[in-house]
């Protein structure tokens, strides 16, 4: 419970390493992506992970998916090579923004 109210208040995970761009992708909200297997038009963020240090310091983060209909996965890059950079769904090719997510 701590954590959870530690993260919502200051923007920063268990490990206090999320980036300003990282923030609004948080572990169980609802993203505005169609899923490439069933086309449900909404997928839930299933994980957070931390992938590599960029050249800027900013840290690379592995955002995964999953499709509460068919439990599908598909997965994109926040802060690819620099940060406040978000990459596209590595099945769907969907281009992700900030505007994307649901339940803000």
């Amino acid at each position: 419970m701590f954590i959870y109210e530690y993260e919502h208040e200051y923007g920063e995970d268990r490990f206090g390493m999320v980036g300003r761009s990282v923030d609004p992708f948080q572990e169980n909200m609802e993203l505005n992506v169609e899923c490439q297997n069933c086309q449900n038009n909404s997928m839930v963020i299933a994980e957070r992970n931390v992938m590599a240090a960029n050249n800027d310091g900013s840290p690379c983060y592995q955002i995964v998916l999953m499709c509460p209909q068919c439990r599908k996965c598909d997965e994109f890059l926040v802060n690819q090579d620099k940060e406040g950079v978000i990459g596209k769904t590595k099945h769907s090719h969907v281009q992700i923004s900030r505007s994307m997510i649901f339940n803000q």
